[in-house]
């Protein structure tokens, strides 16, 4: 399977922001969050490499010196999620125990 990119039809993005939180792109119709919580991949990244990023179409986000290819549709709707679940915490009434005397 051929990669997108190969198509060579490339849109600038411009990223607005990096936080700690994630990153801020805009697109040539709009502006999407990226969250390192829900796309680890980017996280541990140099800013110079986040910046590099194309649009190839209209749902398609490039970063080329990375070598990552994000449906624009995952970033509104359905985020990648890397990081484990969190086990459902307990209550304080649910962890203690009662010992019955008979």
């Amino acid at each position: 399977m051929k990669p997108l990119s190969q198509n060579k039809v490339f849109s600038k993005v411009n990223v607005t922001l990096i936080s700690r939180h994630g990153l801020w792109l805009l697109t040539s119709n709009s502006e999407l969050f990226v969250s390192f919580v829900d796309f680890p991949q980017f996280q541990n990244v140099p800013p110079l490499h986040l910046k590099h990023v194309a649009q190839l179409h209209s749902d398609i986000l490039y970063w080329p010196d990375l070598h990552i290819e994000i449906p624009v549709k995952q970033v509104r709707c359905f985020p990648l999620t890397g990081a484990k679940p969190h086990p459902p915490s307990r209550s304080r009434r649910q962890t203690k125990t009662r010992s019955v005397t008979v």
